[in-house]
């Protein structure tokens, strides 16, 4: 029976095998590369290069995943951006009274978008925390907005 040292040198020959293997490979050195532009919030650099990577090697699991988890934080960045325009605009609206008939359409229309938007989207484990929160954020004030301009009471 093998000794507990053998086993464990088999298995540092086999994880210094494995690392020589993703440093040497083109594809999994960029998806390294991506994994780190997404942990640094480069959103759009992380995507292009997993896909890349991606391209290269359609097993690589990791550029897969970075390249999937890339995509739905640029969702919630897309939506932060957007809902933070809007609030931008109505802002705009709400400091130049008298409010029209049209600019209240208008606002209300821009809540409905944000509020479905808002609720279609998910997040995963490893959706950056701070990108949820304040897409969290910018949804409670449209449905504040929204509750306290358009609803019947």
């Amino acid at each position: 029976m093998p000794s507990k040292m053998v086993y464990a040198l088999l298995a540092l020959v086999l994880l210094v095998g494995m690392a020589i293997f993703a440093m040497t490979n083109p594809s999994y050195e960029k998806a390294f590369e991506a994994r780190w532009q997404y942990f640094m919030g480069n959103y759009d650099e992380a995507y292009r290069i997993a896909k890349e990577a991606y391209e290269l090697d359609r097993y690589n699991r990791m550029a897969f995943t970075v390249m999937t988890q890339t995509e739905v934080a640029k969702r919630y960045l897309d939506y932060i951006r957007e809902g933070e325009r809007y609030l931008s605009l109505i802002e705009d609206v709400a400091n130049h009274p008298p409010i029209g008939e049209a600019d209240k359409v208008r606002i209300k229309m821009m809540c409905e978008v944000m509020i479905g938007k808002y609720e279609k989207m998910a997040p995963t484990k490893l959706t950056d925390k701070e990108l949820v929160e304040r897409a969290e954020e910018i949804y409670k004030k449209f449905r504040s907005l929204y509750t306290s301009l358009f609803k019947q009471k």
